[in-house]
């Protein structure tokens, strides 16, 4: 069972690395978004924010000239995971 997980583990980093660099925005978010609820713990999505931030991330005046803007989104999305896993029945409480 462990191996399974770590296998799939694996081949979700392959697909939002290859995401991260040759795909749109929305289908990066989209799929760090699926994976959040698909693993119990994916605390790789901070990382994807700040790589998506160190090669793409500029400060634009929508964003309040924020540089890091991913980096921030993919921390709340992933407090907001944490939060709404806790209130669906589909989920086992964790520790």
């Amino acid at each position: 069972m462990i191996q399974t997980n770590n296998f799939f583990r694996i081949i979700a980093a392959i697909g939002m690395l290859a995401s991260v660099i040759w795909g749109y925005w929305w289908l990066t978010w989209t799929l760090a978004i699926v994976f959040l609820f698909i693993f119990p713990s994916y605390y790789e999505i901070l990382f994807w924010g700040v790589m998506y931030d160190s090669l793409y991330g500029i400060s634009l005046p929508q964003f309040w000239g924020i540089p890091s803007m991913f980096t921030i989104s993919s921390i709340v999305l992933l407090a907001v995971a944490w939060i709404v896993r806790n209130f669906l029945l589909a989920y086992e409480p964790t520790i």
